[in-house]
């Protein structure tokens, strides 16, 4: 997928989205909330990003209904593990990491 010619603002990151951006990361402590970290029960990242649980592309599509910076859509995460569930999204599989033991570790 090509990158996007339009600017950040035009995508609906502009000065609103800072904000919410903050108040998300503030909301969570900071912490990734991805499916495989949970806020810290499973394993505790440091969250840098906000990731949308259904993608914006859901909701230009008509796939979503609703508004896609609702804060119920939003959480905190983490930047590599951002980077996996968006590839996920997008229909790559994910990586699998073997271990010294042999066996695929789940991460």
């Amino acid at each position: 997928m090509a990158w996007s010619k339009e600017s950040r603002h035009a995508r609906g990151y502009g000065a609103e989205w800072d904000k919410l951006r903050e108040q998300i990361l503030q909301r969570d402590g900071y912490l990734c909330h991805c499916p495989e970290c949970q806020g810290g029960k499973l394993r505790a990242l440091p969250a840098h990003e906000v990731d949308h649980i259904k993608p914006k592309a859901w909701f230009r599509s008509g796939r979503a209904k609703g508004n896609p910076d609702d804060p119920r859509n939003l959480r905190a995460v983490n930047r590599d593990c951002h980077k996996r569930l968006t590839a996920v999204q997008k229909g790559h599989r994910p990586a699998v990491r073997i271990g010294v033991d042999g066996f695929p570790v789940k991460e």
